[in-house]
């Protein structure tokens, strides 16, 4: 009689531990299927046109556009050059973007997440005339994990989950990465802000034009020496110069400006393996400078405090090592 009322015992054990798991089954499956999967579906190829509202600007509208000179931006006053190589990196941050959790089901939790329409930045994506992307992207918060990077050198490991939300929906999503830092950015930042980029091996001749006849040749000879008209150059104050000029950036940008027809100060570049590149200053109402390079024709940068000018217009005496 006991063995059989063990038996039984045993039976009602296994028909509840098989009634917990269907249950654990159920519901998993069930949170599975509020995740929309298909939360981005963007061809990339076909993109034309990309909307941005980023908090970084209030909310105001930047426009991007494919054009057959490349990609534009426009804020509604201003159209400028985007830097090549930009859209690719903002459209594969779009692709990437895939739900892992359901944080919120309702519009109660959209302030808590920084989702609401003033807290947001809200990104628009256009396949020629067909929105195919209208994605709120709020806050973000850093995971640290204790599991050591690297062989335990660099201690933890840092991950981060950013919070979305589509236009036409009430759901937020937790998703991977640093999407605010990614998206919110004011207009400045996705503009083409390169002013130089050489090959410091290849520059062979710098011209400097300046006012009074006062400007000056230098010249590097076949055994790499650099000459000031034809006295040798101090080669530490030559390498020194030459480093800070291969490679710069600003984001000073001068927008509305018309520049005289002759600049107050000019350095022409010249060298193997490259097109002359011409640095233009001109000296504005204000007393600042507004600068100019031909590798980015279609802008122009103020340089309020000079810092700019200083380092690349020097005088003859600076190159040859005279204070």
């Amino acid at each position: 009689m006991a063995k059989k009322n063990n038996t039984t015992t045993l039976l009602v054990v296994l028909v509840i531990l098989v009634g917990v798991f269907f249950i654990l089954q159920i519901r998993s499956k069930k949170k599975e299927s509020t995740l929309n999967r298909d939360l981005v579906r963007v061809d990339t190829a076909k993109v034309t046109a990309v909307y941005l509202y980023p908090q970084a600007e209030k909310g105001k509208e930047l426009v991007f556009r494919k054009t057959d000179k490349g990609w534009r931006i426009s804020d509604g006053k201003t159209k400028a050059p985007v830097e090549p190589g930009t859209m690719k990196n903002l459209l594969t941050s779009v692709i990437n973007i895939k739900p892992k959790q359901l944080a919120a089901k309702g519009e109660d939790k959209w302030k808590e997440f920084d989702l609401t329409d003033t807290t947001a930045t809200r990104l628009k994506i256009m396949e020629g005339n067909k929105k195919t992307l209208d994605l709120y992207i709020g806050k973000f918060k850093v995971n640290r994990s204790n599991t050591p990077q690297y062989g335990g050198y660099y201690g933890g490991g840092v991950t981060s989950t950013s919070y979305v939300r589509a236009e036409d929906g009430k759901e937020v999503y937790a998703v991977d990465g640093f999407l605010a830092m990614t998206f919110n950015q004011g207009m400045n930042e996705w503009r083409d802000q390169r002013f130089l980029k050489l090959q410091k091996g290849d520059i062979q001749k710098l011209t400097f034009t300046y006012p009074n006849d006062s400007g000056f040749v230098a010249t590097k000879d076949t055994a790499s020496h650099w000459f000031i008209g034809n006295q040798p150059a101090d080669s530490a104050a030559m390498a020194s110069y030459l480093s800070g000029l291969v490679y710069r950036r600003y984001s000073t940008f001068a927008d509305g400006y018309t520049p005289p027809a002759q600049a107050d100060y000019q350095i022409v570049i010249e060298g193997r393996n490259m097109t002359p590149a011409v640095i233009k200053a001109f000296r504005n109402e204000k007393h600042h400078f507004v600068m100019h390079s031909s590798q980015n024709p279609e802008s122009y940068f103020v340089d309020k405090d000079s810092t700019i000018f200083k380092k690349l217009f020097v005088p003859r005496t600076k190159l040859m090592g005279k204070k």
